[in-house]
């Protein structure tokens, strides 16, 4: 007798990535406000970094966070395309405007910002799959 295949929803759960970057990108803007009191040059290179990284992110992840079932296997292709070129073009966007404008910002610190929160948002991505699979956190 052959096994009853179990029936699944051709609907893919969506993950809460968008709202863990929105989260992670108001504590990093905190954090650059206490920087920015401290040192305002450093204070306002911070949160170009960060936004430059996390605005496209987030961008992406409610693109990508919309993409539903396998019924439309190349809807969903192209869309997740799109979310990506929508995110390299809003990150190349926000280069050109941080490094065309006439205010000044330290550029290692605004380096090492982008790629700070670059980490961070691997992390909280790579953690949200990880809850999504059931698997238990690390550590």
């Amino acid at each position: 007798m052959p096994r009853a295949r179990r029936q699944t929803s051709a609907v893919i759960t969506t993950l809460p990535v968008f709202k863990r970057l929105v989260a992670l990108w108001i504590v990093l803007i905190v954090i650059s406000g206490a920087v920015l009191s401290w040192h305002s040059l450093w204070g306002i290179s911070l949160l170009w970094g960060f936004s430059v990284c996390l605005v496209p992110a987030m961008v992406f992840a409610r693109f990508a966070g919309q993409i539903r079932g396998a019924w439309g296997i190349r809807q969903s292709v192209n869309r997740f395309y799109s979310a990506e070129s929508a995110k390299l073009i809003l990150t190349a966007v926000l280069f050109a405007v941080v490094f065309t404008r006439d205010v000044a910002i330290s550029i290692p610190v605004f380096l090492c910002a982008f790629v700070a929160a670059q980490i961070a948002q691997l992390i909280v991505t790579a953690a949200s799959i990880r809850q999504r699979n059931g698997q238990p956190k690390a550590g």
